[in-house]
């Protein structure tokens, strides 16, 4: 019973709930519902990062190395070094003994390069006459051709009417150029009729001046208008070998026999010119100098050699005179050139009609074993047999400055 009055009792508790409450089931939220409202308010906290804009599609990845590496340690900077200055000397004034106003001397003046060339110029060439003004003497700045060691103009002395080839050569300090000036001037300074002459030197601001015979032209300035008849071109050989002929008996080789270093004078002298080249046969000669064109084969091998590489130049230069231009010519580069005089046999002529005597005197002059190459001398002996027995027809001074005068108008 008691039970009973229990259970409705609590029936009745259940009932007793007024009418107006609803009692609602609670719904489960989405997820929707997890999102912050719009109108609430972030408030930043002090831990949170600035907020940076960033492109779309940017990954930052993440650094999960660390400090695994270590930095590269700079070495400590150098303390600079001050460089320590010489401390300053101070001298007492001096002062002389007997307490007069006598001062030392002063050191004798050190004589430049100049004076020092001058007095080797004058202790090899006795007889040189060196002036000491050379630029208020010479009048004139026409070039006239050129040399080995320097360009050639035509001057008239001042006060006269006397003109002269005037060759202004640089002072280097290289000893075989000083010594090739010495032995050039030395060279003219012999006086032989068949060689340029030396008339005046002067030493001048580091350079030499050499005053020579102005001639009429050079060889080569006749081949530009024409070519040589035969007998004109054995003058110029026959007066050309006098000339070799004086130089080795004096101990010099040429070295650069043709057509441009032989000057004809006004009167149809032959004179030999330009010895920067000249070389002297007391010591062996194996250096290869010279013009390519008209070099001998033992120069182009740089073989020792001695005079006789003058008679194979007079040879080419023989038939140049005649045809104009030398054997080769038409091949530019030397090294060809070379390879060409080595390999073929030796050059004749070939655009002119020459004699079989002058044929023959340049076949025995173009001999490649020097050792059967004739010398000068015995190449002036055969010549002047050859024109006694009127083998070979030769001209005159005279004749060849006539002929000149009418080919230079």
């Amino acid at each position: 019973m008691q039970q009973q009055s229990k259970m409705r009792k609590s029936c009745s508790d259940t009932t007793a709930v007024p009418k107006t409450t609803t009692i609602t089931s609670v719904k489960r939220r989405s997820l929707g519902s997890l999102k912050s409202p719009t109108n609430t308010k972030h408030q930043p906290s002090s831990t949170d990062k600035p907020l940076v804009w960033r492109s779309p599609g940017y990954c930052e990845i993440p650094d999960i190395l660390g400090n695994a590496y270590l930095l590269p340690t700079q070495p400590p900077p150098k303390p600079a070094v001050k460089k320590q200055e010489p401390p300053a000397i101070i001298r007492p004034p001096w002062y002389p003994a007997c307490g007069s106003n006598w001062s030392p001397s002063p050191p004798p003046p050190v004589k430049p390069d100049e004076t020092l060339f001058e007095k080797r110029l004058r202790k090899a060439v006795p007889s040189i006459s060196l002036i000491s003004s050379p630029k208020s003497r010479f009048i004139g700045s026409k070039e006239i051709g050129t040399g080995v060691n320097g360009s050639v103009i035509q001057v008239i002395v001042r006060g006269s009417n006397t003109r002269l080839a005037l060759k202004r050569c640089k002072l280097d300090y290289d000893r075989e150029y000083r010594a090739a000036i010495v032995r050039e001037l030395r060279i003219m300074a012999t006086g032989h009729n068949n060689l340029i002459k030396l008339k005046e030197a002067a030493v001048y601001k580091n350079e030499v001046w050499i005053a020579m015979d102005l001639m009429r032209c050079s060889v080569f300035a006749v081949l530009c208008c024409r070519g040589l008849p035969e007998e004109y071109a054995v003058y110029i050989a026959r007066e050309t070998l006098n000339a070799l002929s004086y130089l080795h008996t004096k101990g010099f080789i040429h070295r650069d026999v043709k057509c441009e270093n032989l000057l004809i004078s006004h009167h149809g002298e032959i004179k030999l010119a330009d010895f920067g080249l000249a070389t002297s046969m007391k010591h062996v000669n194996q250096e290869r100098l010279g013009t390519a064109k008209w070099m001998a084969p033992e120069v182009i091998q740089e073989h020792s050699y001695n005079e006789k590489v003058d008679l194979w130049s007079l040879g080419i230069t023989l038939i140049e005179m005649m045809d104009r231009v030398p054997p080769h010519y038409s091949t530019k580069q030397d090294e060809e050139v070379f390879q060409k005089i080595l390999d073929e046999p030796s050059p004749t002529f070939n655009y002119s009609y020459p004699t079989i005597y002058c044929t023959g005197l340049v076949a025995w002059l173009l001999e490649e074993n020097p050792d059967n190459r004739p010398s000068a001398k015995d190449v002036m002996m055969e010549l002047d047999l050859h024109v006694e027995q009127g083998l070979l027809k030769t001209s005159n001074a005279q004749q060849l400055s006539n002929f000149v005068n009418k080919t230079l108008i």
